[in-house]
């Protein structure tokens, strides 16, 4: 899945297609289809300061009043972004030095995913102490809509610790298969094969321990229906090389969907969480 933008706009040329054909049968054309309205739509809205030695740019999505509590966390994000790198930068550089050298907070805020129950969205951006090498940020935020709750990644489970660990085997399993084709196909040395085979194992180990810090930043996968899975976004560095950036991996319902709270069971689809056994047996 691709974020931040889901929807896809019909091409004008397949309108227009449709229109010739229905005129061509006789047929009045279909009226056109109203403009989706359940995501919300990208803003300019920008806002700026420059206390504390920091020069502070962040762009937020413009939001329906029921996601007062989602915009409520964007614009806590930046609060507290902001009182960070403002800690670290007075650490760094006297008062005169702050004022000729700000540090930079530049934020982007979007809704990445939006399904009947749950709207989901990102911030991505950078923090800089103006030394010229900015630290990347991103942060995910999930709204319930039925409850108009922020949900945090052990809230949706009744074993958070179990989900855990189910969420952290199967990105392992993931980021092996990824990282190994990868490699295979260098055709290095077996002998530098293997050193850097046990240098990326460890490194997805460390990122992936089943702990709540590893995966806070995720998004609830769908489109306007039930959900369908759960993208875990890992930071630059995190399960690969900072040069590399983020990694995300998507977690099917069907792996998760037992451990589900039930006051969010109904918001996801359970039906494409059934495996069909074939005849004859389980496969």
């Amino acid at each position: 899945m691709t974020f931040p933008t889901l929807l896809r706009a019909v091409p004008r040329s397949l309108s227009f297609i449709l229109i010739l054909a229905c005129v061509a049968c006789g047929e009045a054309p279909p009226p056109a289809a109203p403009a989706a309205s359940s995501i919300p739509r990208i803003s300019d809205k920008v806002e700026a300061a420059g206390t504390d030695g920091i020069e502070v740019t962040a762009r937020y999505p413009s939001m329906r009043h029921e996601l007062a509590p989602l915009e409520a966390a964007m614009h806590a994000y930046t609060q507290t972004q902001q009182a960070e790198l403002a800690a670290r930068i007075k650490k760094l550089k006297p008062e005169t030095e702050r004022a000729e050298r700000p540090g930079k907070l530049d934020l982007d805020f979007t809704i990445a995913t939006q399904t009947i129950a749950f709207v989901s969205a990102l911030a991505e951006g950078s923090a800089d102490v103006g030394e010229g090498a900015p630290t990347a940020l991103r942060a995910a935020f999930n709204q319930h809509l039925p409850s108009g709750r922020i949900v945090a990644f052990g809230d949706l489970f009744t074993d958070p610790a179990t989900a855990l660990k189910t969420f952290s085997d199967e990105s392992r399993r993931h980021l092996y298969a990824e990282y190994e084709a990868r490699l295979y196909h260098q055709n290095l040395p077996q002998a530098e094969l293997n050193q850097r085979m046990r240098v990326m194992h460890a490194l997805v180990d460390k990122g992936t321990e089943p702990e709540a810090a590893n995966f806070a930043a995720f998004l609830v996968d769908g489109v306007d229906g039930k959900a369908i899975g759960i993208t875990v976004i890992f930071a630059p560095g995190q399960v690969a090389a900072d040069a590399e950036g983020a990694q995300q991996i998507e977690v099917p319902v069907k792996l998760f969907v037992a451990a589900i709270r039930p006051e969010y069971r109904d918001a996801f689809d359970k039906d494409s969480a059934v495996q069909t056994i074939p005849p004859g047996g389980a496969r």
